[in-house]
């Protein structure tokens, strides 16, 4: 699964591993460049084999960020988000382009220097099938979520968020697995709110790079999982024991690679 990745006790690590299985075998089996009598993405991107997501696919998490949205009611969007894999080339991000494309449609979708962008509710977009296509080749990019409420400092994330965050990123993947991993999953994890999971942590990407992340808990204090060299971190979003509103504190690394305090 490319939009985020998760880790934890053995059965959500196993869980994660499963999804990321599946995926990559549904990238392998998908045809290496699209037929020509199909080719809607050739015409408009003018390359063939584009980076794409299935427009369904992706508003299946906007149907969760509604319905989990008790969560983070201050949080006014989700953001999804284009970020360059390990593997990508330098240059991946630069002059990065994505749209909505159907049979009639075709909705410029404006990215953010980070590479993220607002998707809009489209009927039209549902009833043609219609795809999010980039004007990049397949396999160079992770599509990921971010919640973030309004009034959360900078140097802080929300458990809540996270909650939701997570929502959104398996409302997505449970339309992209097929039917056995979904029933694997939920006997592992003994429900079908992935999400809720106790043993489950979150794993979330962070930009910059950070030095130390630390649960704030009334008077805890409880330093969770930084991995990655400091691009990510352990949330314990299912851990009931912490509520919504709970505060992650992140501290950043100085010029000198020194941690520097949280502002």
């Amino acid at each position: 699964m490319h939009l985020l990745s998760f880790c934890g006790t053995l059965s959500s690590t196993l869980l994660f591993a499963l999804l990321a299985t599946s995926h990559a075998a549904a990238q392998a089996d998908a045809p290496a460049d699209p037929p020509a009598d199909a080719g809607q993405s050739i015409h408009i991107n003018s390359i063939r084999n584009p980076e794409l997501k299935s427009y369904r696919v992706m508003a299946a998490g906007l149907d969760a960020f509604d319905e989990y949205h008790a969560l983070a009611p201050q949080a006014r969007e989700v953001r999804f988000q284009l970020v360059a894999s390990s593997g990508a080339p330098a240059d991946a991000m630069q002059d990065l382009a994505l749209r909505i494309a159907g049979n009639e449609t075709s909705i410029a979708l404006p990215l953010s220097a980070d590479g993220s962008f607002v998707l809009p509710r489209s009927a039209k977009a549902d009833s043609e099938d219609a795809d999010l296509i980039t004007n990049k080749k397949k396999g160079q990019y992770r599509w990921q979520a971010s919640v973030h409420s309004d009034g959360v400092p900078a140097n802080m994330r929300r458990l809540g968020d996270l909650r939701l965050q997570c929502q959104v990123t398996i409302a997505i993947a449970k339309k992209e697995i097929p039917f056995w991993v979904r029933t694997l999953v939920g006997t592992l994890l003994r429900t079908t709110d992935w999400c809720s999971a106790r043993e489950l942590k979150m794993g979330t990407r962070s930009e910059p790079a950070i030095a130390s992340a630390t649960l704030l808990d009334g008077g805890q204090r409880i330093a969770l999982q930084v991995n990655n060299g400091g691009k990510s971190f352990l949330a314990p979003i299912g851990d009931t024991r912490h509520a919504d509103d709970t505060l992650i504190e992140l501290v950043y690394p100085d010029a000198a690679g020194a941690p520097r305090p949280s502002l």
